[in-house]
């Protein structure tokens, strides 16, 4: 009987996969220093994406390579299982180490208010009833990297 069941649940979602739509890259959004050492910088920053499909999943593990203006960032792994509604926006936190060198030749801080191509190779570990699968994916596309990317959610100006 289990065997049967697990027969039908991977059916099911084998078949709805087929007919899974990519998500919808939105943009980035709170990007932290976490720590600063001396070997490394530990950044973190959330992917909010668009699910257009008509079912939810859970995303369990992401892993990322990301590129900013065709220079090597670091490798970015997701930090918690997300929960994904149906056709909804979702995001997913991220965090990965920058040996110091790269992030203080590349001047980060710099780029802030600048547009630059932000690339992203990397792959993702979704399903659904206990099902899993892991699919590539590739991004591509110019990010205007805003001073607003830098504030943590509820953050506001102070005007005087």
């Amino acid at each position: 009987m289990k065997i049967l069941f697990a027969i039908i649940v991977i059916t099911i979602v084998a078949s709805s996969c087929g007919k899974m739509e990519k998500p919808q890259f939105k943009r980035l959004e709170n990007f932290k220093v976490k720590s600063f050492g001396l070997k490394e910088t530990v950044v973190g920053f959330n992917v909010t994406l668009y699910n257009p499909n008509g079912f939810g999943v859970t995303v369990k593990e992401a892993s990322v390579d990301v590129y900013l203006d065709s220079v090597y960032v670091g490798n970015f792994i997701q930090t918690q299982h997300i929960s994904v509604n149906s056709v909804a926006d979702f995001s997913i936190p991220l965090e990965g180490k920058i040996p110091i060198g790269r992030a203080l030749s590349m001047n980060i801080p710099g780029l802030i208010g600048k547009e630059v191509l932000v690339r992203a190779d990397g792959t993702v570990k979704v399903g659904k009833a206990g099902v899993y699968i892991t699919k590539d994916f590739n991004y591509e596309g110019r990010q205007n990297l805003t001073p607003d990317l830098l504030k943590t959610p509820g953050e506001t100006e102070s005007k005087n």
